[in-house]
């Protein structure tokens, strides 16, 4: 086992590219995409019939008063201009007490923006029907506002220990998605050097020597595990002490998901490499499936977004999907091992049953 794994370390010391791209690419990624969750969306608003630049002032600082959305005035011309040219999505055509919204294609965030004015325009025109039947427009808007920010009654939430909720940290999912997607492709390489040593000829003539076929396997395993474990060791640890990130998680928690999950990998490049009878078909089929797992398990995506029952079921077959169940279980959620053992029994179930097979199907096709 050990010359069958310092073979592989000499080949890796010799072109470590891969394992360095595939890090550069986790958090490239992840803070790519990262950084534009929580972000507001930029709307273009202009003045409409009947309305002067003042009052469209005043409804543009109302309607970013609140919201994940940032109002921005402009004329029309500039802000129709950009919408037909596609340097925009949408713009808003603000009236007395109306509005339009001209948007180049329906649903997605338009639905959102045409949400969001509803509120504030009913709010708004209810408080200026109000307003007209005191004494002073100025003083009821004041004594409403104080009023608002200090009601006489006020609704806290909290978790069952009392302690304040937290928002959901897509950055963090995003995070955790990213590098347990990559990882999968370093691995799949990794094992894929059975396929392209039973090609070559290469390990039919090391079983000639002492080395036994058992020690074989376990030395190409055991070095594609180590080496999904340094490439998700080198990315958290970049998160944590260069980027400040806060994984919400102990180091207990976050190796033995870890390396539950990359054992589940590097059985699942098995269960692939014996399908396949060469390297290339292998790569071929490795660089089509794998990108398919992460969206359908929710990776990319908040909580509940899916809800089809079949991609549910469907999602349930991949281990990336168990592994973002429990680490997001235990860094944001602060879960401990009775609420986390279901999914990572999922992952160990999932090496045997892929180990099992795919070992067994790499014999049946070289025997």
């Amino acid at each position: 086992m050990v010359p069958v794994f310092l073979a592989q370390w000499m080949k890796e010391k010799r072109s470590p590219y891969i394992v360095l791209i595939f890090c550069v690419l986790s958090i490239v990624l992840s803070l790519l995409f990262g950084s534009s969750t929580g972000m507001q969306i930029k709307i273009d608003a202009f003045p409409g019939e009947g309305l002067t630049e003042v009052e469209a002032k005043q409804w543009v600082d109302r309607l970013n008063e609140k919201g994940s959305f940032d109002f921005t005035l402009r004329s029309e011309e500039k802000a129709l201009a950009d919408v037909k040219q596609g340097r925009s999505d949408m713009a808003v055509k603000l009236l007395k007490d109306d509005y339009r919204v001209i948007s180049i294609m329906e649903g997605g965030n338009a639905n959102l923006v045409q949400q969001h004015l509803q509120v504030i325009y009913t709010e708004e025109l209810k408080i200026r029907a109000v307003a007209q039947h005191s004494n002073d427009a100025v003083q009821f808007r004041e004594s409403l506002k104080v009023y608002l920010e200090q009601p006489p009654l006020t609704l806290q939430s909290s978790k069952p220990t009392g302690e304040e909720l937290q928002s959901y940290n897509m950055r963090l999912q995003l995070l955790f998605g990213f590098t347990l997607f990559l990882v999968m492709f370093t691995i799949g390489f990794k094992v894929n050097a059975v396929t392209a040593e039973k090609v070559s000829g290469i390990w039919n003539r090391v079983i000639l020597s002492p080395v036994t076929k058992t020690e074989m396997y376990l030395g190409h395993l055991t070095y594609s595990t180590l080496i999904g474990i340094i490439q998700i060791a080198i990315i958290f640890a970049i998160y944590k002490y260069v980027l400040g990130y806060d994984l919400g998680v102990n180091f207990l928690f976050l190796s033995t998901i870890s390396v539950l999950y990359i054992l589940s990998i590097v059985a699942m490049s098995m269960l692939f490499t014996g399908m396949f009878r060469t390297p290339e078909q292998f790569r071929a089929f490795f660089s089509s499936v794998v990108p398919i797992m992460p969206p359908l398990s929710g990776v990319y995506m908040p909580p509940g977004t899916i809800t089809s029952e079949i991609m549910l079921f469907i999602s349930e077959l991949f281990p990336i999907k168990h592994a973002m169940d429990a680490l997001i279980g235990v860094s944001m959620y602060q879960l401990g091992w009775e609420d986390i053992y279901l999914p990572l029994a999922k992952l160990l179930l999932m090496t045997v049953i892929f180990f099992g097979v795919g070992i067994n199907l790499v014999e049946r096709r070289n025997a």
